[in-house]
């Protein structure tokens, strides 16, 4: 029998940086080795109580479909909990209820763009947008911002060559995964006035926007521009409210045409899952005020706490992050998923190893993170120390090879 072929879109869809040596950490596992998950966005920090009680209260007989736009509860709290939080004035009909902020992400891309179309992301990216432009059929166009510089924005002119005719959207993941970077009020003003100048979309991935430190406040783009066709915002409850496995995202739009269009895609799936919008619902509505405080708080002490333990790690550079839970890296070594494979398929420490994601693969332009790896703070700092010190021993063993 001849081989079935397969679609080119799948082919051409990247294994994700931060899976795809999943296999390998499961051997290690397996073979009793204790690991560190340095590799994956998952926060241990217990999710909100009311979350659960939310579930507690879902008493219908039959879990039924919900509306494809969402959950109007749901919806009326996240507009209630945006609008108390970032002083704003955002209305329920303005959100559309996703199945994380991925699926809004593919949702966008697919109302925004045609087949062939482009969008300008910033180098280095999350690693997921460029499977979810793989599936819709969009071209990715990186501009570099480099680790000297702090991941800062690169220049409006360099960032404007970058567009053709077949652009459609800038798209900037604020505060910034991979880097941690913080975007100021002024960088996000200029992105949008040069999405103006060339009538294009600006879209925010605001996921990680209540996760900053050293004095920085929660800022959207909708505190900059809030009434802009042009803008869309794209939200999620899974980091902030620890909340990864429930899949509770959004968009967030006063652009009528862009809801009502992604509905139709939308649609087509029919809903998000019932039971987890009802219950996320209840959570927005009754968290405790200093449930985030508490969050911003404990991600602080971690990343204080990494970067004192990489300090001392010779010809370690790690770039301090102002926001979200991610730093990257900087390793002394040539291939640093080589060197990944390594920890976890020819070396352990006490027992233990360490399990970190290789940074080429968030950038589009994998020669800039051949030599780097982005580091998770998503354990406690006892541990963090604990795993940083075995990266250490792993680098010295791998050197030695």
């Amino acid at each position: 029998m001849s081989r079935l072929k397969l679609s080119n879109r799948a082919r051409n869809t990247p294994p994700s940086p931060i899976r795809k040596l999943a296999y390998l950490g499961y051997k290690a596992k397996k073979s009793g080795i204790y690991i560190y998950h340095l590799n994956i966005g998952q926060p241990d920090i217990e999710t909100p109580q009311e979350f659960f009680e939310g579930l507690r209260l879902f008493r219908h007989k039959v879990v039924a479909y919900e509306q494809s736009q969402g959950n109007e509860e749901l919806c009326s709290a996240w507009s209630k909990y945006i609008n108390r939080t970032l002083e704003l004035n955002t209305s329920p009909e303005q959100f559309l209820i996703t199945v994380g902020a991925s699926e809004a992400l593919v949702f966008l891309f697919m109302t925004c763009c045609d087949p062939g179309d482009e969008v300008i992301i910033f180098d280095p990216t999350y690693a997921n947008y460029l499977g979810f432009a793989a599936i819709a059929g969009v071209n990715l166009v990186p501009v570099l911002s480099k680790m000297d510089d702090n991941f800062a924005l690169p220049p409006y002119e360099k960032i404007e060559q970058k567009i053709t005719n077949r652009t459609r959207a800038i798209l900037l993941c604020n505060p910034n995964n991979p880097t941690g970077t913080v975007y100021s009020r002024e960088d996000l003003r200029s992105l949008y006035d040069l999405c103006e100048d060339n009538n294009i979309f600006l879209i925010i991935d605001e996921t990680y926007r209540e996760i900053v430190y050293d004095g920085l406040k929660p800022l959207s783009i909708l505190n900059v521009v809030p009434d802009s066709k042009r803008v869309i915002v794209v939200d999620s409850l899974s980091k902030r409210f620890s909340l990864c496995g429930a899949r509770i995202g959004c968009l967030l739009t006063c652009n009528e045409e862009v809801l009502a269009t992604t509905l139709n895609i939308a649609q087509a799936r029919l809903a998000a899952p019932t039971i987890d919008q009802f219950a996320a619902a209840h959570m927005l509505e009754h968290v405790k005020p200093d449930y985030l405080e508490n969050v911003r708080n404990e991600f602080l002490g971690r990343r204080d706490a990494l970067h004192e333990a990489l300090k001392q790690i010779p010809g370690v550079v790690a770039h301090k992050p102002k926001g979200a839970f991610y730093s990257l890296v900087a390793l002394p070594v040539h291939n640093v998923e080589d060197f990944a494979s390594f920890m976890l398929s020819q070396f352990s420490y006490q027992g233990k190893t360490t399990f970190i994601a290789p940074a080429a693969g968030f950038y589009m332009q994998n020669e800039h993170g051949v030599r780097k790896a982005r580091l998770a703070y998503v354990l406690n700092k006892s541990d963090l120390e604990a795993a940083v010190e075995v990266l250490a021993a792993g680098l010295t063993a791998y050197l030695k090879k």
